[in-house]
């Protein structure tokens, strides 16, 4: 009677048990979800102005050709800025983010106050310093409140929610432009967005506020870079990453000047392409968390390499827009799932830190690729920088297969 007593006893407390660890998790999921629209509205907010930055320096009195140096200084300060921030988010706590928040809102509206080319200048730079650090320590955040099981999931509902807000965006920034008949109403309306988030997350995230436990503020480059798989990882973004940069500018251009494309059709495959995007990334992420990191990275970038391959043989408008929506949903998983892998592989005292190394070569790639591109495609022809890509995106696909170890969980 006694031991039956006992054994119900336990039956009780591990019922009560498993209750509350749903529960837990049920918290945290919906406190990630409320995090995750809380940066999306950032991201909605900094997709409003970016097709118009380009009139609006013109118009404040900037020559076409050094119009390209403003957006370099915003690129070189992401730059600088990205390690340094993760590395103090890993020391101070995620709660940081807010600092930078407040900063991009003050920086946005401050466009609207310069009058010289010199305040333009200063202020591109200070906008990617504080920009920048937002989304990285956001990917950080999600690492540290997820799992290996669900990473994925949350990881690509990220990418999905940001991504969207990213296509939705700047229709609704060009129609506001054409009302208002100016530009400060635009950057008047994108510096309210991060304000609203830097305030849910000031009401919402209590623990953000607190931070993590102040730690000693120790070097994580030997951990990290002793890290098989993150530098595999890194390997990857900086040749893909490279690979894009060089290709972007040359797209538009060998769209409607090779094959005739209009304007109307460039900017209506430019949002199938982001809704394609959007959505093989989630799938690609959520896909991740039940056929391993490995499988979702490496066969995606087969359908990457061979898409961009045949865009750069395209003979009319239809193979260009068809290849192009290949191109988006073989390139759209890699982010979410390198970003996913890095959660499971490193440390959370230095998840900031790696985040913002792969930032750093987001940005250097931004600044380097770009002109590379345009003096490929000027001197051999707009057709060789897709093969380049291809080739580059290809043997990516090659190296994570035989260098990126396999998932522990998951058969090869």
């Amino acid at each position: 009677m006694t031991y039956r007593k006992e054994k119900l006893g336990v039956m009780i407390e591990e019922e009560i048990g498993t209750q509350r660890g749903s529960e837990d998790t049920f918290r945290v999921v919906t406190i990630l979800l409320l995090f995750i629209i809380a940066v999306a509205l950032v991201s909605f907010g900094e997709s409003l102005y970016p097709a118009s930055l380009s009139l609006f320096l013109n118009e404040s009195g900037i020559p076409v050709a050094e119009i390209g140096v403003f957006f370099t200084a915003f690129f070189a300060a992401s730059a600088l800025i990205a390690i340094p921030a993760g590395y103090i988010s890993d020391r101070l706590g995620r709660n940081i983010i807010i600092v930078f928040l407040f900063a991009l809102a003050v920086t946005v509206f401050s466009y609207s106050l310069a009058d010289t080319g010199g305040e333009l200048l200063l202020l591109r730079a200070v906008h990617g310093a504080a920009a920048a650090p937002i989304f990285l320590i956001a990917r950080a955040y999600i690492m540290d409140k997820t799992t290996k099981k669900n990473r994925g999931r949350i990881m690509g509902t990220f990418g999905l929610l940001t991504g969207a807000a990213g296509i939705v965006a700047p229709t609704f920034g060009d129609s506001l432009r054409d009302q208002t008949g100016g530009f400060n109403p635009l950057f008047y309306t994108a510096a309210i967005f991060p304000v609203i988030a830097a305030i849910l997350l000031l009401i919402v995230f209590k623990d953000m506020r607190k931070g993590f436990t102040a730690q000693k503020m120790m070097q994580p480059h030997r951990k990290l870079f002793s890290n098989r798989s993150f530098i595999v990882i890194l390997v990857m973004f900086a040749v893909l990453y490279f690979a894009s940069s060089i290709l972007s500018p040359i797209m538009p251009i060998f769209a409607v000047r090779e094959l005739g494309m209009s304007y109307t059709q460039l900017a209506s495959l430019s949002l199938y392409i982001g809704i394609f995007y959007a959505a093989s990334a989630f799938m690609g992420a959520v896909l991740s968390d039940f056929f391993g990191r490995k499988n979702l990275l490496v066969y995606p970038l087969i359908i990457y390499a061979a898409a961009v391959f045949v865009a750069g043989l395209s003979v009319n408008y239809q193979m260009f827009f068809d290849a192009y929506i290949l191109v988006a949903i073989g390139a759209a998983p890699y982010v979410v799932v390198a970003y996913s892998l890095i959660g499971d592989v490193v440390e959370q005292e230095h998840r900031g830190t790696a985040c913002g190394v792969v930032a750093l070569i987001n940005a250097l790639s931004g600044v380097a690729g770009p002109p590379l591109g345009s003096a490929i495609g000027e001197v051999v022809g707009l057709q060789i920088p897709f093969f380049v890509c291809s080739l580059m995106v290809g043997l990516t696909a090659v190296m994570l297969f035989f260098v990126l170890p396999q998932d522990k969980d998951v058969a090869a």
